[in-house]
């Protein structure tokens, strides 16, 4: 594999880099935006509410700030309903859904990783409590 010739001349740690995997970090980084991500890639839309409770730890405050930056970004679709009491959905936008290869093979990284350090003995090697999306999973009726 290369690397981009942006990455190599542009210097990776200036702000005006035009390095794809910096822009990219830039704005799917921090702690909350891949477990939004990923939580949302598990279903067709999901409530407030209901990403709140499967993104253990997040603040309102901070969950809402992620999603609409993720909103900005085009990467998440908010859809409000005008009812009593208000109802509002998040879903992946079709950009959104085109990120999710990358974090399939983030999240199969990341168990080989911690399958590896497990096996080192290394005890803060426990990952995350959330499954992968359905999608992910094998074929029950196959096995």
């Amino acid at each position: 594999m290369t690397k981009s010739p942006a990455c190599a001349s542009s210097g990776l740690y200036d702000d005006k880099s035009q390095c794809p995997i910096l822009h990219v970090f830039k704005r799917i980084g921090g702690k909350w935006k891949l477990p939004i991500l990923w939580h949302l890639a598990d279903r067709e839309t999901v409530r407030y509410n209901e990403l709140k409770r499967s993104v253990r730890g997040v603040t309102n405050m901070m969950l809402t700030k992620c999603l609409r930056e993720l909103e900005d970004y085009g990467l998440v679709h908010r859809r409000q309903y005008n009812e009593v009491p208000p109802r509002v959905e998040y879903s992946l936008s079709e950009r959104g859904k085109k990120l999710l290869p990358a974090l399939e093979a983030l999240y199969a990284w990341g168990r080989e990783q911690l399958d590896f350090e497990k096996k080192a003995g290394n005890e803060d090697a426990t990952g995350c409590d959330s499954r992968p999306p359905d999608r992910l999973l094998p074929d029950r009726a196959a096995v």
